[in-house]
């Protein structure tokens, strides 16, 4: 069995809840997914750098965490379960072998990582509603299929609830830290690409933050400190305006 799908992170404030959908590129035992090695520490195996970005915010704020613990492409938990995208034939233009056609016990076995991950997500928010939900992801500097470069170091996606996502804007805006423009629904845009926000924040009326911060930027420990600083500070903003507002 291939659960349990998630590691969780003990945390004091519980109006605040972090998650991070693809913090890992892990495959269960047993499961081989015909792809080269080198490519599982790859942005199409794994959110590089956004797991020890969630730790690091779930540290600095005290707050509870909850990382995906296998590799999107065996389960990717911020795609609908009846998705094709749940477990992707290729991605970036690369083939997935184990992937391919998959039926039966075999993908009801990607459907029930999914299951746990967003079941273990609905108990959290039914014991603690909190005020804020973040969404910790990175994306590359360029895809392999569309290699024109990427210059947003940090980005918000939201779909319909904006409520956060804009004072979250204004705030990095105001930084001079980013070092570059701040992407709002950029390089892809939430209003396509937001399920685990959309099921757990949109769907109850909760606030969110759905972070993306480019890979490069969170490529050693330096980086990362960095970021998780900033975005700290931008949480706290948020969660601050968000209770006056409340």
């Amino acid at each position: 069995m291939m659960l349990p799908a998630f590691d969780a992170l003990d945390g004091a404030d519980h109006n605040l809840l972090i998650l991070c959908d693809h913090a890992a590129n892990a495959v269960p035992p047993g499961l081989r997914l015909g792809v080269d090695d080198a490519l599982m520490d790859t942005h199409v195996a794994i959110d590089i750098g956004a797991g020890p970005l969630a730790r690091a915010l779930s540290r600095l704020l005290n707050a509870p965490a909850q990382l995906g613990k296998w590799s999107r492409l065996v389960a990717d938990v911020n795609r609908p379960p009846d998705s094709s995208a749940l477990a992707p034939d290729s991605s970036d233009g690369i083939a997935i072998p184990a992937n391919q056609g998959l039926t039966g016990e075999a993908l009801e076995a990607r459907r029930a990582i999914h299951r746990d991950f967003h079941a273990n997500v609905e108990q959290q928010l039914a014991a603690r509603r909190p005020l804020l939900l973040v969404s910790v992801h990175s994306f590359t500097p360029a895809l392999e299929s569309a290699p024109q470069p990427r210059p947003w170091p940090v980005a918000i996606l939201w779909n319909r609830d904006e409520r956060a996502a804009r004072i979250g804007l204004g705030y990095l805006e105001a930084q001079a830290d980013p070092g570059g423009p701040v992407g709002a629904n950029e390089p892809y845009t939430g209003k396509m690409l937001n399920y685990t926000m959309d099921r757990h924040a949109e769907a109850n009326g909760i606030a969110y933050l759905g972070f993306e911060v480019r890979q490069d930027l969170l490529a050693d420990g330096t980086g990362v400190a960095r970021w998780a600083g900033l975005l700290a500070g931008c949480i706290r903003h948020v969660m601050a305006e968000l209770a006056v507002t409340a």
